[in-house]
């Protein structure tokens, strides 16, 4: 079946559904014999991601100031001739755009999304964040599916991939911190979390991972040369889940690196850029297995230190954190996502055929 997703990635709105998408793309692609094609309106660097792995990537024409969204839309699917759209996108695309494609038998999928045009979609995959209970769900005919077993993880980090993800139990040692603030840091908050760090008096190592499009190394730099405590600073990695499987407790921004973290069972303090991204991470909070500041601008390195240092000294509070996120995401929901459509595909060409 040929498979159209649509998704964009850049360093200032962050490359998380990118990766996502490439996540179930890979599935399709492999267990499920789909050809997939990439749709993308913006973002350099996550359409360089995409064409590495190999996928085909369709973009509007450069320089179109007449751009009709609706129309390159149906172009793309006509041009591969798509039989499911998945859409990982949040940029206003009206729901009209999807009824049409709909009655065209398209099958479309959503992920994640709040927009109204959910509710003219066949699947909707959502993470158990409050929002998902407040929107109006009215005129929607489709199937929601709602809840952590949902959540699209890379496939290392699964439980099954990484067996470290199953430990359970603490033992007294020098905790491991990871800083992990995805893969451009726009706001640098990893600069005032190694500030924050700073002030700690506590034993603990730190692994700082700078993404791809980290855009403070300067700034960074100078700020570690005049640290007091070691920072082993990382960039470019290609072992993620590995270097999570060996933290004890992790700071990160918000956003699908909190759900990866919770697969490989690691407590996190979660620094959130927006309001929105805040209530997510509430129900991270809600169920235990992390804490969440307030919004980044109004978060202060005192708080930051005093979060850390409660951590620091609670290993046993840390082990039921880590042991409660482990049992709530099992990094194997990508497998059923892709299975879900693969299912629904089946039936909708049966019901044709009939």
């Amino acid at each position: 079946m040929n498979v159209l997703i649509r998704c964009d990635g850049s360093p200032e709105n962050g490359l998380g559904h990118v990766v996502r998408c490439l996540t179930l793309a890979d599935e399709l692609h492999d267990v499920h014999d789909c050809h997939i094609t990439f749709a993308m309106r913006t973002g350099p660097l996550g359409i360089k991601m995409v064409k590495e792995k190999d996928y085909e990537v369709l973009t509007p024409p450069k320089g179109d100031l007449s751009f009709d969204y609706r129309e390159w839309l149906n172009e793309c699917a006509r041009n591969v001739e798509a039989k499911v759209l998945i859409l990982d996108v949040r940029d206003g695309l009206q729901r009209t755009t999807l009824d049409e494609l709909r009655k065209e038998g398209i099958l479309i999928v959503t992920i994640d999304d709040p927009e109204n045009k959910r509710l003219s979609a066949d699947l909707v995959f959502c993470l158990p964040v409050p929002q998902v209970k407040r929107v109006d769900w009215t005129g929607f005919s489709g199937e929601p599916y709602v809840g952590w077993e949902w959540v699209i993880l890379r496939k290392e980090f699964s439980h099954a991939s990484c067996p470290k993800s199953q430990a359970s139990g603490y033992v007294l040692h020098t905790p491991k911190v990871l800083v992990t603030m995805g893969g451009s840091d726009p706001h640098g908050m990893t600069l005032k979390v190694v500030k924050a760090m700073e002030r700690l008096d506590e034993d603990f190592e730190v692994v700082v991972v700078l993404g791809a499009g980290f855009q403070h190394k300067k700034e960074f730099g100078n700020l570690l040369s005049n640290c007091k405590r070691r920072f082993d600073v990382r960039e470019n990695v290609q072992n993620m889940a590995e270097i999570m499987a060996q933290s004890d407790l992790a700071v990160a921004s918000f956003g699908v690196t909190a759900y990866e973290l919770a697969a490989m069972g690691v407590p996190a303090i979660y620094l959130c850029l927006t309001e929105d991204h805040a209530e997510s991470a509430s129900a991270f909070v809600e169920e235990g297995m992390a804490v969440c500041l307030d919004v980044f601008p109004h978060v202060t390195k005192t708080m930051l230190a005093e979060a850390l240092r409660q951590l620091l000294n609670d290993a046993p509070k840390r082990s039921q954190m880590a042991d409660r996120a482990r049992q709530q995401v099992d990094g194997q929901g990508v497998e059923r996502v892709a299975r879900m459509i693969s299912l629904n595909l089946a039936m909708t060409q049966i019901r044709k055929g009939s």
